[in-house]
């Protein structure tokens, strides 16, 4: 399974945000289970099986179904954009643990090390996914005009992904 700060670094990336927290919660069952965890708090893992796998180039192109993306606007209409974001976070962790699966042990540490390098970049961060870390903000396209949107809170969390990731970096099999 892919670690949860690796998901955090591809919230990052996606969605401007980190969502540390609900991942550590979604793997919490590992601890007992292992690799088995996947049958507790991963319903999509299992309901989009042969959909979401590396031989199945559609799946690769166009990853989310459309009831998962009419589920995702349900909860947009009623809940707000925040709790729409948060679940499409939950259900992209499912799909990149069904990728990961696919992925060799080589393929995996150079994609933690891409996500750790990344991580360590604010600067790449900000130019290239639009998340501006050390300042707090978002690059957002509304009605196809790109805003920058405060997100006070993304300081504290980045800091705190960052600090963890450093402190487990030094048994990873990259080197930073």
């Amino acid at each position: 399974m892919a670690s949860g700060w690796v998901h955090a670094v591809i919230d990052l990336i996606v969605f401007g945000r980190i969502y540390f927290d609900g991942h550590k919660y979604k793997d919490a069952p590992s601890k007992k289970l292992g690799s088995k965890h996947r049958t507790e708090r991963h319903p999509y893992y299992w309901q989009y099986k042969k959909r979401w796998s590396l031989s199945n180039p559609e799946s690769l192109l166009n990853p989310f179904p459309e009831e998962l993306k009419h589920s995702i606007l349900k909860t947009r209409d009623k809940d707000g954009k925040d709790k729409a974001e948060k679940k499409m976070s939950w259900i992209a962790h499912d799909y990149i643990d069904r990728i990961w699966n696919n992925l060799s042990p080589r393929q995996r540490s150079d994609f933690e090390g891409f996500c750790a390098w990344i991580l360590f970049n604010p600067s790449v961060l900000s130019r290239w996914a639009g998340v501006y870390v050390l300042g707090g903000r978002i690059a957002r396209v509304i009605e196809g005009r790109e805003i920058w949107e405060d997100c006070p809170e993304l300081k504290r969390e980045y800091k705190r992904l960052y600090r963890y990731v450093k402190a487990i970096s030094y048994r990873m099999h990259w080197s930073l």
